[in-house]
C-alpha cells in the first residue's frame, strides 16, 4: 500500500513511523473487543461492505489481542454491547502513524484516510459483533 500524502492523512494521526497515544472523544470513540472475536468482527465488517468500513486497528500485543473500531464521537455513552468496551473522553488509544506497518506489532487492519472521512458505524457494528458471535458459538 502506497503511504499517503500530508494532505490524505488525518490531523490526529501521529507522525509517519511513530506510535503513540490519541485521545478518544476529540475527533471519534473507540470500541474495543479482546481476541478472537475482535478480529472475527473485523474481517465481517471488511467483508461485508463494498465500501471502507471505517478505520480499524489491531494490537496484537500484550495478554490478549484487541481490536479497536474507530466510531463517531458520542456513541461510548451509549455503548452497552457485552465483551466489549467503548472509550470516549478521558482514554487514550495507541496509534501507528504508518499505514503500512508490520503486522506484529500495532497496526492498522483498514487504515484511516482525510479523502474519505469514514467512521465505522455502531449500528452495522452491533450486527457484525451479533454475526460473529453466532458463527463462533
Amino acid at each position: 500500500m502506497a503511504t499517503p500524502t500530508r494532505n490524505q492523512r488525518p490531523a490526529w494521526l501521529p507522525a509517519q513511523g511513530v506510535l503513540d497515544a490519541v485521545r478518544a472523544g476529540m475527533w471519534w470513540d473507540a470500541v474495543t473487543i479482546e481476541g478472537d472475536l475482535g478480529r472475527a468482527v473485523a474481517e465481517r465488517l471488511s467483508a461485508a461492505s463494498g465500501e471502507m468500513p471505517g478505520p480499524i486497528v489491531c494490537d496484537p500485543l500484550g495478554p490478549t489481542a484487541k481490536t479497536y473500531f474507530l466510531v463517531p464521537r458520542g456513541t461510548a455513552a451509549l455503548w452497552d454491547e457485552p465483551d466489549t468496551a467503548a472509550l470516549g473522553e478521558c482514554c487514550y488509544i495507541g496509534l501507528p502513524g504508518t499505514l503500512d506497518a508490520d503486522p506484529h506489532g500495532v497496526h492498522w487492519i483498514v487504515p484511516p484516510t482525510a479523502r474519505v472521512p469514514r467512521l465505522v458505524r455502531p449500528e452495522l457494528l452491533r450486527t457484525m459483533i451479533a454475526e460473529a458471535r453466532k458463527a463462533t458459538s
